[in-house]
């Protein structure tokens, strides 16, 4: 075994060590990477799709943004301030009969229930709503049925939702308008504020559905209908959308807003031209709308005039520095187009007007992946990852950066992570790339030894469920090569170079598994193809000039030495230590280090 064999194995570290390809990779279905290690050369790493798939738009939202939320908002809580007078007028009215009532209470519990309850409604009127709420609820513990308690419980819970909601739709609200209507289930206001937030958070069905329950309530809700005829148009229901649309313009609801709606419906029935002079005509008027100014961009977007786009998203941000999508939707493209740099900072910028949005902060990971900022990616993809679930990619993505940076045993989580949303052969080579990495960074050996024979049998399920996939039988043959099974890795090499002809790294590493047998001259082949097909081909180059030494060959290595020189005087001098016999000194160190040598970057 090739580990257990000193001598052997301080030669071939070396030797093998330069067993890399730096060929420039073409962008294609099943893109692959090359990872250099100290001790057994190459493996690769194979991406799902491209490693530049294209980035997906948002799909553009349809707020109104801005200070079109503020005016929508300041409408709709102008008309739940009137309902809330109403009902305070109403109960009120009734306090008489009511206090009669619980005057004529003789059953104990009932009677504390009563006084609770009117202590609680003493201390809403007070504005203590904490107090209230701890009163009604020691009311209801008394009497689970008392009326009173009942609704004047909703009625605290929704004021202290009203306040943790705020401005920002704090999703911390939901559970109390929740436990707000199932205490009173003609709580209108509770409903409305559910659908606000829902709306806000992109959740349409949601946000349709409370809507309607508080309109079913109290009709007179009318500025429900801009927001809730926007949801339905995002959803995709045109008929839905016109209906409401029409009673909000019925209702003499603001030009600005309904001209908007119609806008965005519009927009969503593909009649851009239409919609297009509906957002111009607002943005005329209105040039600091925001929200406009981004259904411009949206337009163009799908109409393919990029520029404009570019435009139009750009005035957006700087009218609304928070307004996440616009940022969004300009880092997919300049993702798309190629610029890393801005798609980051456009990304970055997103991420921090909208923390929670999962899918811009994997965005923004793919965009560092691509800048080689890998520990920066890392920390994004595991942010991403506390939402996104299931998703194969993100996963496999992860796990490639994860192994850039060295963190080997977490790249084997994360890519077994991602085998278990897709079995695919791609998977398991992924798999076996990380346990043959983490193999050569474990210093101790019966567990590198482990992992070495983990990722062998990933990679001989990769073979059998893809026996075309070059990839799987690169990595199998490195591994093999790792565990001194060299006639097992000339098979499954001789099979890489089959199916990927002329591939300098498959090629490199088979003359290493023949070099591994003591077969001299069929090595000397495989070197001697590397550096006829790359003539700059540093690794072929070494491998070459090491194995014309061996052969007997000093002269022939001097001249490679030569050549090796010009494009890489730091591994030629290693050349010369070889051919001088000082080789074994510098393996055993480099062994011993296990220091990885950084390679030409990709």
């Amino acid at each position: 075994m090739f580990r257990k064999n000193h001598f052997l194995k301080v030669i071939f570290s070396l030797i093998a060590f330069f067993c890399i390809s730096f060929q420039s990779l073409v962008v294609k279905a099943t893109d692959i990477v090359a990872t250099d290690d100290v001790v057994n050369g190459a493996s690769v790493f194979v991406f799902r799709e491209s490693r530049k798939k294209p980035q997906e738009r948002a799909g553009g939202g349809v707020s109104l943004g801005g200070s079109r939320v503020r005016s929508y908002r300041e409408k709709l809580n102008a008309q739940i301030a009137e309902n809330r007078r109403r009902k305070a007028a109403a109960a009120k009215a009734r306090a008489a009969a009511v206090a009669k009532a619980r005057a004529k209470q003789r059953i104990a519990k009932l009677k504390l229930s009563n006084t609770l309850a009117a202590a609680a409604e003493r201390d809403m009127e007070a504005g203590d709503i904490a107090s209230a709420t701890t009163n009604y609820r020691n009311s209801l513990k008394a009497n689970p049925k008392n009326a009173e308690a009942l609704s004047g419980l909703s009625e605290a819970l929704t004021a202290t939702g009203l306040r943790t909601a705020s401005e920002n739709y704090d999703e911390a609200a939901i559970a109390l308008f929740d436990e707000a209507v199932k205490l009173n289930p003609k709580n209108e206001i509770a409903f409305s504020k559910l659908g606000e937030i829902h709306d806000a958070k992109g959740r349409n069905a949601l946000a349709i559905t409370n809507y309607e329950k508080a309109l079913a309530i109290d009709p007179a809700l009318s500025s429900l209908y801009v927001p809730i005829a926007l949801a339905y148009a995002e959803a995709g229901n045109a008929l839905k959308a016109d209906i409401y649309l029409t009673k909000a313009e019925a209702a003499g609801a603001d030009g600005s807003d309904a001209r908007f709606a119609r806008g965005v419906l519009l927009q969503k029935q593909n009649k851009y031209q239409e919609s297009l002079v509906i957002f111009d005509q607002i943005v005329a008027a209105e040039p600091q709308n925001g929200a406009a100014n981004y259904q411009r961009a949206v337009i163009f977007d799908k109409l393919g005039q990029t520029d404009k786009a570019i435009d139009a998203y750009k005035k957006t941000t700087q009218i609304d520095p928070s307004f996440a999508p616009a940022w969004f939707e300009l880092g997919v493209i300049y993702y798309n187009s190629g610029d890393y740099n801005k798609a980051a900072v456009a990304y970055q910028e997103a991420v921090k007007a909208e923390y929670g949005n999962a899918k811009a902060h994997a965005n923004l990971a793919s965009a560092y992946r691509q800048l080689e900022r890998y520990p920066e990616a890392n920390a994004e993809y595991k942010i991403a990852a506390q939402t996104i679930k299931n998703d194969a990619d993100l996963y496999s993505e992860w796990g490639f950066c994860l192994g850039k940076t060295n963190e080997w045993d977490k790249a084997t989580v994360r890519l077994e992570e991602a085998r278990g949303m897709s079995t695919s052969a791609v998977e398991d080579t992924n798999v076996g790339w990380a346990y043959y990495n983490a193999a050569q960074a474990d210093k101790n050996e019966e567990e590198a030894k482990i992992k070495l024979e983990k990722g062998k049998a990933s990679l001989q399920r990769a073979v059998q469920k893809d026996p075309n996939l070059d990839a799987a039988y690169l990595n199998l043959g490195s591994t093999q090569n790792s565990l001194g099974e060299h006639d097992a890795a000339v098979a499954s090499l001789n099979q890489a170079v089959k199916l990927h002809d002329d591939w300098t790294v498959a090629l490199n590493q088979l003359g290493l598994a023949y070099r591994g047998k003591n077969d001299l001259p069929t090595a000397l082949s495989n070197f001697n193809r590397v550096v006829y097909l790359d003539g700059n081909n540093i690794a072929g180059l070494f491998n070459l000039g090491s194995a014309q030494y061996a052969s007997g060959d000093k002269k022939g290595a001097k001249k490679t030495q030569d050549r090796l020189r010009r494009v890489s005087p730091d591994l030629a001098n290693q050349l010369g230590n070889v051919i001088a016999g000082r080789v074994v000194d510098f393996g055993i160190q480099k062994l011993r280090e296990r220091i990885r040598i950084p390679g030409i970057p990709f």
